[in-house]
């Protein structure tokens, strides 16, 4: 172990001295060198482990939980004269948020046959706007969200229903 040390040393330009005892010392400038190698090790190996450390135990990198839902969240809804439904939602970790698949089911079912909107927005897109013309008054209708990062990997679905009261 010390020859390892001795030898990086040496190649680095750095080496030891030897003192009046006799015995080996690093110099400070060594000792220095060392310590940040170390710490940018260290970093490094965490940055990995943050990254893909669950990759390796057999669980997904990045799991996140469903995005919390802001509007619309409730049964009444008043679109009087307004050309669109703006959804607005909490947005988590948007650095590696590749966009966000979002669906408008008409009714409580989100099947494909009562799907009637579906769009991937980015984050340059947000809030997300919806045509007033798509929707009827005293209908419920059903959105989810779900949050598809950068490496394809998806989080948990978030849902609300929501009823149209005026046009």
């Amino acid at each position: 172990k010390r020859r390892c040390v001795r030898y990086a040393l040496a190649l680095a330009g750095w080496g030891a001295y030897h003192a009046k005892d006799g015995r080996e010392h690093m110099n400070r400038r060594a000792k220095i060198t060392l310590t940040i190698c170390f710490a940018v090790c260290l970093a490094l190996c965490i940055f990995i482990h943050d990254s893909y450390g669950d990759l390796f135990a057999g669980r997904r990198a990045d799991f996140m939980p469903a995005e919390k839902l802001l509007y619309p969240i409730t049964d009444n809804i008043d679109l009087t004269g307004k050309d669109y439904l703006e959804f607005r939602w909490v947005v988590t970790d948007l650095v590696r948020t590749d966009y966000f698949d979002f669906r408008l089911y008409k009714g409580y079912n989100t099947t494909a046959p009562n799907l009637i909107f579906k769009k991937r927005f980015s984050a340059d897109e947000l809030p997300a706007r919806v045509e007033a013309s798509l929707l009827e008054v005293n209908q419920v209708y059903t959105w989810t969200l779900v949050q598809v990062f950068n490496n394809g990997y998806k989080g948990d679905k978030s849902y609300s229903p929501f009823k149209i009261v005026n046009k």
